[in-house]
């Protein structure tokens, strides 16, 4: 078993299993934009990701604008962490908060209501966001 940490908890799974623990705490890739961040792991073969965003943050100045052939919607899914967001797409808009689990497969706009950060984890659609925000 690889443990990135120990654990000491009742969940500790013994070494047997070939289980492995990661955290966000040693991302394997990190993008960092203006006033954001996405950090990335891989586990179970997944990309795993977890998208900080500052007041100031825009989804469409970070990730640019589609253009018909070239870019795809970012298809993905995720969860809030903490934070509220406003998420702009073809047939409304609503204000996302701590909790709410989203899937957008379609192109949309979002922002950064007030003054927290914004933290969400997104458990799929990992690589349509980094096509989207990577900028060499």
């Amino acid at each position: 078993m690889h443990l990135d940490r120990q654990l000491d908890s009742p969940f500790h799974v013994p070494a047997a299993t070939g289980s492995i623990v990661k955290r966000f705490d040693t991302p394997e890739r990190v993008l960092v934009f203006d006033h954001g961040r996405l950090e990335i792991i891989t586990i179970g073969g997944r990309l795993l990701g977890r998208g900080s965003y500052e007041p100031g943050w825009r989804w469409s100045s970070a990730a640019g604008t589609v253009t018909r052939g070239v870019h795809r919607p970012a298809d993905h899914v995720g969860v809030v962490l903490s934070g509220r967001a406003r998420l702009v797409v073809e047939d409304g808009e609503m204000d996302l908060t701590p909790g709410d689990c989203f899937h957008l497969s379609t192109e949309f706009d979002s922002w950064v209501l007030g003054y927290r950060t914004v933290e969400v984890l997104y458990v799929s659609g990992v690589e349509a966001l980094v096509t989207r925000l990577h900028r060499e």
